[in-house]
């Protein structure tokens, strides 16, 4: 009977260990799992968080950039508007101020204007393009006029290679993060 209460014993004991190292290796399994799930998660987090900083980066350096060029834009309009100021108080004795230009030339530089004008505008069917429903000039200018054409034409190339430079700035920005 002791025998038989020892072997009784001795298998509980087993049966015990058996699942008490079942328990163990499975606990053990789930652990390293629910590690590697924190390891990725944490990765994923960092890389999250670094896309983030650099997206941050990216929109404080562009909008830096563009300031600048705004600025700049209202630094030469108004060195433009004191030059034009300068130009017609100089343009005021000038005897062959009121002479024509042309007719061939100003009727040309008309239609390039207007032209530019138009492929400038947005294209909305329901309204019609102002540049082409605008009243009819005399196709007329004077060599003054020309004059003081010149220099306001000059500022908003000056504007348009600022803001392509600016443009150019942003991509090499986000380029290199």
């Amino acid at each position: 009977m002791i025998n038989k209460i020892a072997v009784a014993l001795s298998a509980l004991i087993l049966a015990v260990i058996a699942i008490l190292m079942w328990a163990a290796f499975h606990f053990y399994g789930t652990s390293v799992e629910a590690d590697g799930k924190v390891t990725q998660l944490q990765s994923d987090n960092d890389l999250q968080t670094l896309t983030i900083s650099t997206q941050s980066l990216n929109f404080q350096r562009s909008n830096e950039i563009a300031a600048a060029a705004d600025k700049y834009a209202v630094k030469i309009t108004g060195d433009s508007q004191e030059r034009e100021i300068e130009y017609r108080t100089i343009l005021k004795a000038e005897p062959t101020c009121a002479l024509p230009i042309p007719a061939d030339i100003a009727n040309g530089l008309y239609d390039y204007a207007n032209r530019l004008r138009s492929s400038a505008m947005y294209a909305d069917s329901s309204q019609p393009v102002k540049a082409a429903v605008s009243a009819t000039t005399s196709q007329r200018i004077t060599y003054c006029q020309a004059v003081l054409w010149i220099d306001p034409l000059l500022t908003l190339i000056d504007q348009g290679n600022n803001q392509l430079a600016a443009i150019k700035k942003i991509e090499e920005t986000r380029a290199s993060h």
